[in-house]
């Protein structure tokens, strides 16, 4: 920058006065003159006040003639030796006090001419200072301590009045810099040495170097840190007030280059280097971007506040320069090319070379820390957090903040998420700035030269930045080998020389190695690097991972042998620094759009071969070895999908002068074995749960690769990547009738097109160890021995592991082996069996959860295989755990002992939790499995039928369009058994049956869902029952007629005269009834009633009349001719159900010990509200259900609306991305549709849209078309639902969270927003008994109080009276505490936009009607996977907010990178076990079948009759109308 100035660092010789102070020595002898100066400056000194009390003397100093007599003897006092140290302090007393002149308020003992003229003796005094600082040769501590005492003194008089005299000229600031430059040249430019222990009689001429940390013994040693802290501060104020010429920076330059042996140096370059660019990022880039972290306040003010920025830029590049290139100091012999190193092996005994000095052994920690102040700035503009000068004294340091939070398992919340800052600057403006060095740094000793075939040489380096073949490094030239050939008997230096290698320098180069990764891991979606950078750093990666140890590399160096060009980086277990720092701050390099970093590929797996199949690895000690194979985990996940993404690339290794190609393809079996293998040796939680994530992507990408091939082999399919996305849905069931296609498709591809596993002889890839069903078979082989034998004791990793056998279970591989899969589930119930045995000390809140997730996968995999149930064993297996879950143990637990009755154990499970998830087993195998998806399709578990549908088909209903729920249920006689099942029993026949037989139908409710069954009471078997068994018309024998003769005789009970008597005054004397009638109204009502009674015996008698006459008559009689009796039509068949089911005994009728409710009870459906309860209980679904909102973010887009009108329109979204929404689920309409929607007021009912929402989908949208108007994206199965909502802004349309309903739709229980502060006050029919608790929140929230992903969770509970106001069942703690977090899933165009996506402003949108009252007030949860397309057809991964408990829920890992064909299945499966843990950690979640349990005893507290044993009968023979 400044070669082409003159210097001004003239010689020492022609410094400080050197003619004045000459003549004085030379007029007197050393004696007179040693007097005389000790007098003067001990009179001068006495009149300072300093030695004496009282105030300072006035000077009588008054003549400048007297000042050039005195100062020159001053100034050679200054020079005298240090056993003269009296004089010394004097002479620096006065001059010190005499410089005051220069300061506001001077001393009054400076003389008179001073204070006229202060800078021209100013400059006097400070060319007399530089003989202080002279150093006096080999001295002993004590005598160098004293010197320094006094240097330190004029130092600080120097830094006070650069600081704080106003009246400093150009001249003086010129002598000032000049005087500092001086003094570090004397103390500094010598190589460092070390005096001698004169007690072992050591001659004088032996140095030698202190290495141990002790004190130095060399005066520019323990000065070295004070006189370059003051050159550069005063150096800096010069710059602020007399910014220094050319010639003065260019000394400057040259001084500093002589220096650079000295650590003190590159410690002060460091730190003001970090004070100047702290400064100049401030006004680059504005106060938002993080700024340096500066501890010491000393150096937060090193910067004078009045310098402009213009000369803070001017500065900073030119302190950046001032020591030259930082990678000479892995160069001895340049280092040392000075003459004081010339000058010690010319004088010195031993005649060696300049760079033979022992205290160039400094160098490589000199070299490292220059490198970490390279590191520094470069993470400074990078924005990484945190970046500070205390980062840079960490030992070993080759890892940035940015690279520990990227890889802290614990990192997951907003407060770490960004990394870097977003307005940094490119990454060619940083390599502009940095490169040069930090390339030249990172191929020290490397040969670039490419190999003529698969042997590289590592011991010889070149220059990657020199079109010639010269070495980079100096110990492969002329110096190297005349060190190492040099030697003197009785002298060690060859031998401390000899251990100068190359590798002693790769501490710094492997700091230089983690720059350039960071840097190259900073680029922005769609920003273009240099192909020079990048070239020069692929061979930089390149030698970097392929250096081995130091002990090997000589060990192989020795012996010959050169190392394979796929054996990088580490032998035995024992990793080299450069490959470590390259793994660690590289892990983003596959994840990034770099232009042909797949040839890095072969070189990065070499060295993943080695760190993570080693269970003892030896790291760098300043790198935890769970941090370096963290490290190595992110590096394979994002090449795992490389070989079947680019299955016909074929890549040149980097560095290889031969032709010979190498096929990615070729490699999956390396990296599928290297992902078992770190399996098994994984100790770290965290780590083994990325690798988990790994296994899994692996065998479903594989398993989707061979559908699709044998697809396209078998001329199923045209095109191969039709809808390639869409296949990940292969585990998903459709209600449109197409639920096994896939399956199918297998079973038809299945004869030869798998191999088994174990095959030695094998001819294609679908027959190799790495297919899909080999991998299938390891993965459950090596995840359930893990499990039980060393995963057990951690959740996170049980969990995550029981999380990839559930994904396993859902995929269709074709020749799948029953076997595999049935222990598979043997290991499940084992693992179950385990953990429910291990001591009650041992039982906690985690492990209990590892056991409900047990059960769970233990469901998946049977209704996923309901093949395995045929098999006894199996079945018994899976029987005894659930067993074991729901009473605490089991019946037999060997098979030799004799099993236990139910009623001789004791029911003490583990938990309430595991209980509940043993009966969910239960009831999926006995109602799920096999039978999954049923008639009604995958959207319901439940039968569709309800009471009003039955009740319209029934015969004898009239047709009237009026009728409601609550008429219906006046129909159905309702009974609640064993206090958990709801009995709705219709006894009218339905339409569709004509034998007239008893029937009845039933609606039964239960904890698990909804069924419908007709049943009949019938005599004989359906098939045998048209069979008559009698003649139709059998015939009649003849009459006879010899019957007697019948008289009949009518009887009279008075004689016929009695009427013809007259009646006399006593007959009168009894009034007339019509008398009495008429005067007394309750008589004539009674009179009245008495006719009509009369009137019917008078009828009925007559009847019985004319019946016994036909009877008496002769025959043939054609009424009483023999026909069959008619049918009877009334049977009380609700009666005879329950009858024959044995619910009518009288123990079932009373209440028990164990319960106050009766095995059987009554409902009275004629009460207010109970058909609104019915439908809350049909609402309470029987699976869990979560919601995941969809959002497209654009390049550079932050405000919500934008993001959610991308959606519009296909033509603004990425292509893959509506493949990417069929991949997650199937289409339904939410108005036709009888599950979850995703909002409360169109799900579980089917009903009339309030617009034209029937219709299809919009060919033409980019994903409104699922905002939940009028359609979702939906999937589900036998245990959970999920929907997919993409939010959209509204055209004239109602918005979904604000839809009406009609009075039919069941689903306005869950509450919006806005209706958030209603008070809820019993139910729509009014009436007594319907009150609630007022800490409960109101109605609208009680059925369904989960939220967007979690299952509904109510704890509420209904109350039947005041007595039962409170009363609450099951396990209860503060109601909705699991509810109020949601799942995002963001498709980014822009990568960097992860870090502003406004996730709070858009919860809003994501209102699903199960929010809780304080769901506003308080912050949501917010789960999120982004998911960024690369330009090479790859998926990049990051997942936020996993910062509770039970983190890192998989398949998905942060930062992996998939394929297309397994993008929507993996995210839905991230999506639902996110629920999934969330509900496992909430202390308040109930199960789906324990919520409906709990409607049923609420209902029944509200509407039981209460009714003793013969009412309850009598009951049962009454219309359930009357």
């Amino acid at each position: 920058m400044f070669s082409d100035w003159p210097s001004e660092l003239v010689p020492q010789q022609g410094w400080g006065d050197e003619a004045a102070i000459s003549a004085f020595k030379d007029a007197i002898p050393w004696t007179v003159g040693r007097d005389f100066v000790a007098g003067t400056a001990k009179h001068l000194a006495g009149s300072l006040g300093l030695t004496k009390p009282g105030p300072p003397i006035k000077s009588k100093i008054v003549h400048d003639k007297q000042l050039q007599v005195l100062m020159p003897a001053l100034g050679h006092g200054l020079s005298f030796p240090l056993s003269e140290i009296d004089i010394l302090r004097d002479c620096v007393s006065v001059y010190c006090e005499w410089l005051s002149a220069l300061l506001p308020n001077p001393k009054s003992s400076v003389p008179g001419p001073i204070l006229s003229d202060p800078n021209h003796y100013a400059r006097i005094i400070i060319n007399h200072f530089y003989y202080l600082f002279v150093p006096r040769g080999a001295q002993g501590p004590d005598v160098i301590n004293r010197q320094a005492v006094l240097c330190h003194r004029v130092l600080r008089t120097l830094q006070n009045i650069a600081q704080n005299s106003p009246c400093l000229s150009e001249d003086t600031w010129q002598t000032l810099l000049l005087f500092l430059l001086h003094i570090n040249s004397a103390l500094l430019s010598p190589p460092t040495i070390k005096v001698p222990d004169e007690s072992e009689g050591a001659p004088s001429s032996t140095l030698s170097l202190n290495f141990t940390g002790d004190v130095p013994e060399d005066a520019g040693e323990q000065l070295c840190e004070r006189v370059l802290s003051v050159l550069f501060e005063t150096w800096l104020l010069a710059c602020a007030r007399c910014f220094p010429p050319p010639p003065l920076w260019n000394a400057l330059r040259e001084s500093c280059q002589r220096w650079r042996h000295r650590v003190g140096l590159i410690d002060q370059w460091n730190r003001i280097n970090f004070a100047l660019t702290r400064k100049l990022i401030g006004f680059m880039y504005g106060p938002s971007f993080p700024e340096i972290t500066i501890s010491a306040e000393d150096d937060l003010n090193i910067i004078p506040t009045n310098m402009s920025r213009d000369c803070i830029a001017q500065v900073w590049y030119r302190i950046l320069h001032i020591i030259g290139n930082p990678v000479d100091l892995s160069r001895h012999t340049v280092i040392s090319k000075t003459p004081a190193f010339l000058k010690y092996a010319i004088s010195s005994a031993l005649v060696i070379e300049p760079s033979q000095h022992p205290c160039l052994q400094m160098l490589p920690s000199i070299f490292l820390s220059a490198m970490k102040g390279v590191s520094g700035l470069v993470d400074a503009f990078l924005g990484v957090p945190n970046t500070s000068l205390d980062n840079l004294n960490q030992k070993g340091r080759q890892i940035s903040p940015s690279s520990s939070f990227s890889l802290s398992a614990e990192c997951r919340g907003e407060d770490a998420a960004r990394l870097l800052a977003n307005g940094r600057p490119k990454c060619n403006s940083i390599l502009h700035l940095f490169g040069p060095w930090l390339f030249e740094a990172a191929l020290i000793n490397c040969n670039l030269q490419a190999s003529p075939g698969p042997q590289h040489k590592s011991d010889v380096g070149s220059n990657a930045g020199s079109g010639s073949r010269r070495p980079v490094s100096v110990f492969a030239g002329e110096g190297s080998r005349k060190s190492s050939d040099s030697s003197a008997p009785g002298d060690s230096h060859a031998d401390r020389l000899a251990n100068l290698t190359p590798q002693h320098f790769q501490s710094g180069r492997a700091e230089a190695l983690g720059a350039l990764c960071r840097i190259f891991c900073s680029k922005k979606t769609g920003e273009e690097i240099l192909p020079v950078y990048l070239a020069r750093f692929y061979i930089a990666l390149h030698q970097g991972l392929r250096q081995s140890d130091p002990s090997v590399s000589a060990s192989h160096h020795e012996s010959g042998h050169s190392s394979s060009s796929r054996s990088h980086g580490i032998r035995n277990g024992i990793c080299s620094e450069t490959a470590a720092s390259i793994l660690v701050n590289g892990v983003d390099l596959f994840r990034l759009d770099l232009q042909g970093v797949v040839s890095l590929v072969p070189s990065v797996l070499g060295v993943l071969e080695c760190v993570l199949p080693e269970g003892e690895l030896n790291a760098p000690s300043h790198l935890p070895v769970t941090l370096l194979r963290r490290a190595a985990t992110h590096v394979l996940l994002s090449i795992l999908p490389l070989p079947l993404h680019f299955q016909g690339l074929q890549v040149k290794e980097v560095g290889s002068n031969s032709g010979e190609r190498l096929a990615l393809s070729h490699l999956r079996p390396q990296l599928v074995n290297l992902l078992t293998s770190a399996l098994q040796v994984e100790t770290d939680p965290a780590n083994t749960q990325m690798l988990l994530g790994g296994l899994l992507f692996c065998v479903q990408d594989a398993a989707l690769c061979e559908v699709m091939d044998s697809i396209s082999q078998h001329n199923f399919s045209t095109d191969r990547d039709h809808n390639i996305m869409s296949s990940g849905a292969s585990d998903t069931v459709s209600s449109h009738g197409d639920y096994n296609s896939l399956d199918e498709s297998c079973e038809v591809l299945s004869d030869g097109s798998l191999g088994q596993v174990g095959s030695s002889n094998f001819s294609s890839a679908a027959t190799s160890h790495d297919s899909a069903h080999a991998l299938f078979v390891r993965a459950i082989y090596l995840v359930c021995h893990r499990l039980i034998s060393s995963w057990k004791s951690d959740v996170n990793v049980s969990l995550a592991g029981l999380e990839l056998l559930s994904g396993l279970a859902r995929l269709s591989i074709a020749e799948q082996d029953g076997l595999e899969c049935k222990r598979a589930v043997k290991w499940l119930c084992d693992y179950i069996a385990y953990q429910c045995s291990r001591p009650p000390r041992a039982h906690s809140k985690d492990l209990h959860s590892t056991i409900v997730a047990a059960f769970h996968c233990a469901s998946v995999w049977l209704v996923a295989h309901p093949y395995l149930l045929q098999d006894k064993e199996c079945l018994a297996t899976v029987l005894e755990v659930v067993e074991l879950g729901i009473s605490g143990s089991k019946s037999q637990v060997k098979s030799s002992d004799a099993p236990r009755l139910k009623h001789e154990k004791e029911l003490k499970p583990a938990s309430m939790r595991v209980r509940d998830s043993a009966e969910a087993l239960l009831s999926c195998v006995l109602s799920q499995v096999g039978t999954f998806p049923s008639v009604c399709g995958a959207e319901s578990l439940s039968s569709l039928l309800d009471e009003m549908t039955l009740l319209r088909h029934c015969n004898t209903w009239g047709g009237s369009d009026q009728l409601t729920r609550d008429t219906a249920a006046q129909h159905f006689r309702y009974f609640v058994a064993q206090n958990s099942i709801m009995l709705a029993l219709l006894e009218q026949p339905l339409g569709n049956h004509q034998d007239p037989q008893p029937t009845v139908t039933a609606l039964i409710r239960g904890p698990f869902g909804r069924v419908a069954w007709t049943m009949q009471l019938r005599h004989l078997p359906r098939h045998k029952s048209s069979a008559k068994l009698y003649t139709v018309n059998p015939g009649r024998p003849l009459p006879t007629n010899d019957v007697g003769i019948k008289h009949n005789v009518k009887p009279k009970y008075f004689p016929e005269s009695v009427e013809r008597i007259p009646l006399c005054k006593a007959d009168k004397s009894i009034p007339t009834l019509e008398s009495v009638i008429m005067n007394d109204e309750k008589s004539a009502l009674e009179h009245d009633k008495l006719l009509q009674i009369l009137d019917h015996q008078i009828a009925f008698e007559e009847s019985v009349r004319r019946q016994v006459e036909r009877e008496t008559s002769e025959y043939p009689d054609v009424e009483t001719e023999c026909v069959a009796p008619p049918l009877c039509l009334e049977f009380q068949t609700a009666r005879l159900l329950l009858s024959h089911f044995g619910f009518l005994s009288l123990d079932a009728l009373q209440e028990s010990v164990e319960s106050a409710v009766p095995s059987l009870v009554a409902l009275d459906s004629s009460m207010a509200g109970f058909a609104r309860d019915l439908d809350v209980l049909d609402t309470t679904n029987n699976r869990t259900v979560d919601t995941a909102h969809i959002f497209y973010v654009r390049a550079g887009q932050s405000a919500p609306q934008d993001i959610m009108s991308n959606v519009v329109s296909s033509s603004s979204v990425h292509p893959h991305f509506l493949e990417f929404l069929n991949g997650l689920g199937w289409t339904v309409n939410v108005y036709q549709h009888p599950g979850w929607t995703g909002l409360t007021s169109t799900a579980f009912t089917v009903t009339s849209p309030p617009y034209d929402g029937t219709g299809p989908v919009d060919v033409n949208h980019g994903g409104s078309g699922f905002s939940g108007r009028s359609h979702v994206l939906y999937w589900s199965d036998a245990l959970s639902e999920i929907a997919f909502v993409v939010p959209s802004p509204t055209f004239g349309q109602p918005s979904p969270g604000h839809q009406p309903s009609s009075t039919n739709n069941i689903n306005t229980v869950g509450f919006v927003l806005d209706q958030c502060d209603r008070v809820g006050g019993g139910g729509t029919g009014g009436g007594s008994g319907s009150e609630r608790s007022d800490s409960l929140p109101p109605y609208d929230g009680d059925v369904e109080t989960g939220s967007s992903i979690s299952s509904h969770t109510s704890q509420i509970s209904y109350g039947h009276g005041n007595e039962n106001k409170n009363r609450k069942f099951g396990r209860q703690t503060s109601a909705m505490s699991c509810n109020d977090h949601k799942v995002f899933l963001v498709w980014l165009e822009s990568f960097d936009d992860c870090y502003t996506f406004p996730a709070n402003e858009l919860l809003c949108e994501t209102v699903t009607g199960l929010e809780s009252s304080s769901w506003k007030d308080k912050e949501a949860n917010v789960y999120i996977i982004y998911i960024h397309a690369l330009t090479n057809g790859l998926f990049r991964i990051k997942l936020q907010g996993q910062n509770a408990k039970l983190n890192m829920a998989g398949p998905l890992v942060d930062g992996q990178v998939v394929s297309r064909r397994v993008l929507g299945t993996l995210v839905r499966q991230t999506a639902l076990n996110m629920c999934r843990r969330r509900r496992l950690e909430s202390d308040s979640y109930q199960p789906p079948h324990v919520r409906r349990k709990l409607r049923i005893q609420e209902m029944v507290q509200k509407y039981r009759y209460e009714m003793n044993e013969p009412e309850f009968y009598t009951h049962l023979f009454t219309s359930p109308l009357c």
